[in-house]
């Protein structure tokens, strides 16, 4: 296999060799929220422990042959929020925390997409999070405030982008702003055909659609498509996404097209401190690239796939104090995320009520995790379970604060002592100011080589400067 791999790497290094020169015709920028070297050595281990994983045949973003560091830091914090990197990864200028597409003294800003758009290329951007999230609003929106969802998703039906898929508007119609309207609406005004699904997707195609805002069908997870981990992605996956995406546009813009996808759960995940959610979004993100790298076979000389990250999330390392033996094989054992093990053992209080044991929790534990099952614990691990599940009884026990979620006292534990048993190891539930890395291959990948250490606001400019492109 190692024999097969370098070998491909060769062939690889020869191709890129000949591109090198070549304008890219079309574009990929993938976006890992969340997203920094731990997560991807995490998936590079996870392959090389199981190789069954990772078959000769596919070429993973890391193996790239151009690959280096970018510094995340905005222009208020060493720890940048998703809305500043998200508007530096889009515009190549800094701005402060919290603010989208504009500078930091709120002058908005044009993204690479709206300079492709307006050079005559077709758009496409998605997100395995909401369309009107940070980073991805960060390429259609200029707002203050990465809160303002309802005037993002405004600004997202007048941006004439092509193809604009994700989870759902965190607010559509208006309540939270105390703005009454009606999005939908307005994207339908715009021109663009509202589908919701895949069979609505299909639909839309099948009825040729010029535009199209494409959206989960479950509106009860507005945040996420759906969660690797729980083996539940509704019907719309980020790999789908790219290759519809793909479709979409190829026959329609002869001047070539520009695609921005996000990987925006890996970073729900590293809040979360879900080390096999974590491990499978960055996967699946993996997956989608994939999908990219597919086209870049057999568009060589015109095709440039750039993948990076926003910021990273978790303080993310493999390995810990007491477990430097990773056994990443154990994130098979998982059978759901974080949050659904946390409602699953609610349910479960609620359901059996003054007469749940901890056998009770344990069985749900052991079937969910692995833990005292598949996964050896001690008595002492154990003991320490029980103390915390007594606390949640007596209602002595305290919630733990994350950004998308709460977990009990209780699931978070039993979700630390999983993620020792695999070897991953976290700093916090935030962000952290590392560095995140970057990966590129195809035509124009060069300009990303032997710079040493890049900014975020320098990838923009790269793209745009080796395209032809200005970024104003």
């Amino acid at each position: 296999m190692k024999l097969n791999r370098l070998v491909a790497t060769a062939l690889m290094l020869v191709v890129v060799g000949v591109v090198f020169a070549a304008t890219p015709k079309y574009i990929f920028y993938f976006i890992g929220d969340g997203m920094g070297i731990g997560q991807v050595q995490t998936l590079r281990t996870y392959y090389q422990n199981l190789p069954e994983e990772a078959p000769d045949a596919v070429t993973h973003f890391y193996e790239y042959p151009v690959m280096g560091f970018i510094t995340t830091y905005s222009a208020s914090d060493d720890i940048t929020d998703s809305a500043a990197a998200g508007t530096a990864l889009a515009t190549g200028c800094k701005t402060r925390n919290g603010m989208i597409g504009m500078d930091a003294d709120t002058v908005a800003l044009t993204s690479i997409a709206k300079q492709m758009k307006a050079a005559g290329r077709g758009v496409a951007i998605m997100s395995s999070v909401c369309i009107d999230d940070a980073t991805p609003s960060a390429f259609y929106a200029s707002r203050p405030n990465r809160g303002d969802y309802y005037e993002i998703a405004r600004q997202g039906a007048a941006s004439n982008f092509d193809f604009l898929a994700g989870a759902y508007f965190r607010d559509p119609y208006g309540v939270r702003a105390k703005t009454p309207g009606n999005v939908f609406a307005e994207y339908e005004a715009a021109g663009y055909c509202v589908a919701r699904g895949c069979n609505g997707y299909e639909t839309a195609v099948a009825e040729g659609a010029s535009k199209v805002l494409w959206l989960d069908n479950d509106t009860t997870t507005e945040n996420r498509i759906g969660y690797a981990v729980d083996g539940v992605n509704g019907d719309m996956t980020l790999p789908q996404m790219v290759s519809c995406g793909i479709d979409f546009l190829y026959k329609k813009y002869p001047k070539g097209f520009f695609m921005m996808a996000e990987g925006g759960a890996i970073d729900h995940m590293g809040h979360g401190n879900d080390p096999s959610g974590v491990l499978l979004e960055t996967k699946e993100f993996d997956a989608a690239i994939q999908v990219a790298y597919e086209f870049y076979k057999q568009h060589p000389r015109e095709t440039l796939i750039v993948v990076t990250a926003d910021h990273e999330t978790g303080g993310l390392s493999l390995g810990t104090e007491l477990n430097s033996t990773p056994s990443l094989n154990y994130v098979h054992y998982a059978q759901m995320s974080k949050g659904d093990f946390g409602a699953a053992l609610r349910h479960l209080l609620k359901e059996k009520g003054k007469s749940v044991a901890w056998s009770d929790v344990r069985a749900l534990m052991s079937e969910k995790t692995g833990l005292g099952d598949k996964i050896a614990i001690t008595a002492g691990e154990e003991g320490q379970l029980m103390m915390i599940f007594q606390r949640l009884l007596n209602n002595r026990s305290k919630n733990i604060r994350t950004l998308y979620a709460d977990f009990d006292e209780l699931t978070n534990e039993i979700f630390k002592l999983y993620s020792n048993k695999l070897g991953m190891g976290w700093t916090t539930s935030h962000h952290t100011g590392c560095p995140v890395p970057i990966f590129a291959i195809g035509a124009g990948a060069e300009a990303f080589d032997g710079k040493g250490w890049l900014d975020n606001t320098d990838v923009p400019r790269i793209i745009n400067k080796v395209s032809g492109i200005k970024v104003k």
